[in-house]
């Protein structure tokens, strides 16, 4: 049987693991005031003017005083600036050329882009809520005005210039970037790359959410970053949220990047969006990402091309945090996909051959942990369901938030899902090397089957297919010398990878949608329990 002390062992190092995969130590420490670099402490100096007040398109008079200081600030910076209205909307441009043109021809830009109103009255369990826009989007003004204080020390090495578009009425429809779009055209029209700063919440890391379409050349630029964070997947996700950006109105015809912190959705247009909450780790993280893209992208001269960062290939891409980003050209993705196919085929086939497993044990064992699953889901949904139910709230798939109770429900969730797959593991095995093969046979299977479905639907698999992998090699390690080590080290990388994606998507989503995280938690729990099991038994 697993012991008890198998189950903690198990238990420490999955929770230890997940703890700082997830954990803000991954974030950069805040330059201090007097720094000479990217400082979140300068830009909270901005933020704190910025959202003194609500500056919504209910605020005009407020709006203006915002409007007016990013105005004068830029002009400080040293940029042409200028504003202009159209009704009751006013975008601020902001333009500074290199000093020396390549090859005597016009310049390309770099476009900052961030929004200057504040969310408008929202209401929420029947109370009105007026933002102060401190993260939304507090974050991208603060931030762009600190980047364009630091790009002009070098302006002298510039081989492209910078233009800023500080756009008004975003949460009004997109008014702003519409009349920006229309009457503006010219603004744009020498643009190579944008950059749009954003916020859904007010911390955690600042992930790059959302690129243009073919983004192969956009991601070989991004991985210049410090400390980047993003998912090629979030791109599909934040298409089926019902948000949207200024940067998604023009992504088609311009190469560019979307980024934003997504923690903590509570505080998301509501009042809590104040300067209290906002989080220097959080800012300092956007600093570090963008500073050195834009002195790469401003120097380079092959970016004087305004189509340079422009391609049909897409890159498949996910973080690993501590380490950067991990990144695959398509064709790449598609054929690690297909040998792994291969490799759990012919594998499959030959045990079968061989008599190692019983196909009708791993079809009753597949039954089994599909009921597992199929009891997470239902367990978690209804239980959303209950939570919005008791709060008075209509329930939604996406964006359920402001509920009480939610994250001890969500942690109620985790602990019995873990619990639940720990007892069905030790039911199925009991100590039977024959039925622990079987165990791993069946959820592989399972996985792979998961790993198709998805890469059909969306194009990638990433945290299912390595889970797969992890698998497979872990299968391919026994009796090796160093198979604990190896094992470990395996379990540990895996976990970095995957769980940081499963939490950016439970945050992306929230409490109506915890069963898709929780889903992909218990596939990932299949894979890696036999792995640990053995580990175990070696230390005990």
């Amino acid at each position: 049987m697993v012991s008890n002390k198998r189950i903690v062992w198990i238990t420490l190092l999955l929770l230890i693991t997940s703890y700082f995969s997830i954990s803000n130590f991954i974030l950069p420490v805040p330059d201090s005031q007097s720094s000479s670099g990217f400082s979140a402490k300068r830009v909270s100096d901005d933020i704190k003017i910025i959202s003194k007040e609500p500056h919504s398109s209910e605020h005009p008079a407020e709006r203006e005083r915002v409007r007016s200081f990013l105005a004068e600030r830029l002009r400080e910076i040293g940029f042409d600036v200028e504003v202009e209205y159209y009704d009751s909307i006013g975008n601020i441009y902001a333009s500074l050329p290199p000093l020396y043109s390549v090859s005597g021809e016009e310049p390309t830009y770099v476009l900052l882009m961030a929004h200057l109103d504040s969310r408008h009255a929202n209401i929420i369990n029947g109370k009105t809520h007026y933002s102060k826009g401190a993260a939304d989007d507090g974050y991208g003004l603060g931030v762009i005005l600190e980047l364009a204080k630091g790009v002009v020390k070098y302006r002298d090495d510039w081989s492209q210039g910078v233009k800023i578009l500080f756009t008004d009425a975003e949460e009004t429809n997109l008014g702003g970037i519409k009349m920006a779009v229309a009457k503006r055209g010219v603004f744009l029209s020498d643009v190579g790359f944008i950059i749009n700063i954003e916020a859904r919440g007010v911390k955690g890391p600042a992930l790059l959410f959302e690129t243009s379409p073919g983004n192969s050349k956009l991601i070989n630029l991004y991985s210049k970053a410090r400390f980047p964070a993003g998912y090629s997947l979030t791109s599909f996700v934040y298409n089926i949220l019902p948000n949207y950006s200024d940067f998604s109105l023009i992504k088609e015809e311009y190469s560019g990047i979307n980024i934003a912190v997504i923690d903590n959705l509570d505080y998301y247009h509501t009042e809590k969006d104040s300067f209290e909450n906002i989080s220097l780790s959080s800012i300092q993280h956007y600093g570090e990402q963008l500073t050195p893209i834009l002195k790469s992208y401003l120097k380079e001269n092959r970016y004087s091309d305004i189509n340079y960062l422009r391609s049909s290939a897409d890159s498949v891409y996910f973080t690993l945090p501590l380490f950067g980003i991990v990144v695959f050209s398509a064709i790449g993705y598609n054929t690690l996909n297909v040998i792994v196919l291969l490799c759990f085929v012919f594998n499959f086939i030959y045990l079968l051959k061989t008599n190692k497993i019983g196909i009708f044990n791993v079809l009753k064992t597949i039954i089994k942990l599909l009921i597992v699953l199929f009891f997470v889901v239902a367990f978690s949904w209804t239980g959303s369901w209950l939570i919005a139910l008791i709060n008075g709230a209509s329930y939604k798939l996406i964006g359920l938030a402001h509920l009480r109770f939610d994250e001890v429900f969500s942690i109620i969730c985790l602990i019995l899902t873990f619990l639940l797959i720990i007892m069905t593991f030790k039911k199925i095995i009991k100590d039977n090397i024959y039925r622990l093969k079987e165990y791993i046979i069946s959820s592989e299977l399972i996985l792979l089957v998961s790993s198709i479905i998805i890469f059909s639907i969306t194009g990638e698999n990433f945290f299912l297919l390595f889970p797969l992998i992890f698998s497979l090699i872990s299968r391919a390690l026994k009796g090796y010398k160093f198979e604990l080590v190896t094992t470990v080290f395996l379990v540990v990388l895996l976990l970095f990878i995957v769980i940081p994606f499963i939490y950016s998507l439970y945050i992306a989503l929230y409490t109506g949608s915890i069963f898709i995280p929780l889903a992909i938690f218990t596939l990932l729990l299949f894979s890696i329990l036999p792995a640990l099991y053995s580990v175990s038994t070696k230390l005990a």
